[in-house]
């Protein structure tokens, strides 16, 4: 892809690659990089779908965004996204996906359709105490002060930032701010995180700004993420006949580095818990997922907290990632991101759908629901809630980088018609 003005080339088809037919493609992990990759090899590199291989280490797809149901819990989703109108990757996709749910009907459709006849805003940005109204009421806060110094970390070079915190560059003018609040709640940052990614994040989602006091710059989907984006794409691959391999951890990619050229040799891997290896030549193609935002994640409940794992376990993206850096450096420093759990850790709260109880949801919460939020599905960005599920990541659950949307956005969600007609089809 490179850079064009106006749509002039925005919807026509490529030509077909050249010497496509002769190459295969592995895809490591199945969540929505790796499942958009397989859509993208499919639609625009017209691959053969029996020539694109798909290895999971869970039962099921999805990643973060997996969907599955608990017989003592429910439905529990371990992450998801928050969407606006600048994914424009995203958007490009689901034009070309079907819905699995109404004929005729794009996944971008669905999207659109939804959000256009039920926008999205809160009610209430932020509850404090157990409930009550924090009366942020779409203030900023900020000084002229606080603004030099988000405007000066805008412009600072990248090489100015490396290895300096938030802390040592925003003073308490912003970090006491409503600005800060709306911020590190939207995108899960805290105090001591990385400055450089502050930045990165800030001019990413500048046009956020605007509706940071009451969400209405997100777009949301009718049900959980893993009904209605996961889903549709795997349907989408399965059609076209993507090789699916569920229970197959992969515990290594060794290259061959020489002469200034890097290419990825063998695919080392255990399936069913057996040791394996896939041979690779140079017409095969290795998609990689590093680290991971949900890695070591544990379940809390009504009456227990979650567990803390700590442990990097052979076959995660983190252990992974590791053997694959320490055959050169140019492959990154893992170690930044997962090294430390007591500052990389996350945890998240589950929601509750408006009018619907989920499993272990106390009756409590629907009239507090009910103020916070007018999308049909509701969460909490801070809440203290007793009644409230709660999720945590272990230590190497969160590749900074990548992950920090996904925080506080899981939903413990009711089972629709889309997860009931699927359930027979899950591994």
């Amino acid at each position: 892809m490179y850079y064009s003005s106006g749509n002039y080339e925005a919807f026509a088809r490529p030509q077909k690659p050249q010497g496509v037919d002769e190459k295969s493609a592995y895809l490591i992990g199945s969540g929505l990089a790796a499942l958009a990759a397989a859509c993208y090899l499919v639609r625009d590199g017209q691959m053969a779908g029996e020539r694109i291989h798909i290895l999971e280490k869970d039962p099921i797809p999805g990643g973060a965004c997996d969907g599955y149901q608990y017989t003592d819990i429910g439905y529990v989703m371990r992450g998801g996204r928050e969407m606006d109108n600048h994914f424009e990757c995203m958007w490009d996709l689901f034009r070309s996906i079907p819905s699995i749910e109404t004929k005729g009907v794009s996944v971008l459709d669905e999207y659109y359709w939804l959000n256009k006849a039920d926008p999205n805003y809160s009610l209430c940005r932020a509850t404090e105490k157990q409930g009550q109204d924090a009366h942020t009421d779409k203030k900023f806060g900020l000084s002229d002060k606080a603004a030099m110094e988000i405007m000066k970390l805008f412009f600072t070079p990248d090489e100015e930032l490396y290895n300096k915190r938030i802390d040592e560059i925003f003073d308490h003018e912003v970090l006491d701010s409503n600005f800060w609040l709306y911020w590190r709640t939207m995108f899960a940052f805290e105090n001591w995180h990385s400055a450089l990614e502050m930045k990165l994040y800030l001019k990413r989602f500048i046009h956020h700004v605007g509706g940071l006091p009451d969400f209405t710059a997100l777009r949301f989907t009718r049900y959980n993420q893993y009904e209605s984006m996961i889903l549709p794409m795997v349907h989408y691959l399965q059609e076209h006949g993507v090789d699916f391999q569920y229970n197959t951890k992969v515990v290594n990619v060794e290259f061959d580095i020489r002469n200034g050229r890097k290419a990825a040799r063998r695919i080392v891997l255990q399936r069913e818990g057996r040791e394996d290896a896939i041979d690779l030549t140079d017409n095969d193609l290795v998609f990689i997922t590093n680290g991971g935002c949900v890695e070591n994640s544990a379940y809390g409940s009504q009456n227990e907290p979650a567990a803390f794992n700590k442990t990097i376990r052979e076959g995660g993206g983190w252990d992974m990632w590791r053997k694959i850096a320490a055959q050169d450096p140019s492959f990154g420093h893992p170690d930044k991101f997962c090294s430390d759990p007591e500052q990389t850790n996350w945890m998240s709260a589950s929601g509750l759908e408006n009018a619907t109880k989920s499993a272990n949801a106390s009756p409590r919460m629907l009239p507090v629901n009910s103020k916070i939020s007018k999308a049909s599905l509701s969460f909490f960005i801070a809440a203290s809630y007793t009644s409230l599920d709660v999720i945590s990541s272990g230590s190497n659950s969160r590749s900074k980088l990548s992950s920090l949307r996904i925080s506080r956005n899981s939903r413990a969600v009711r089972a629709t018609p889309v997860a009931e007609a699927y359930a027979s089809k899950q591994p």
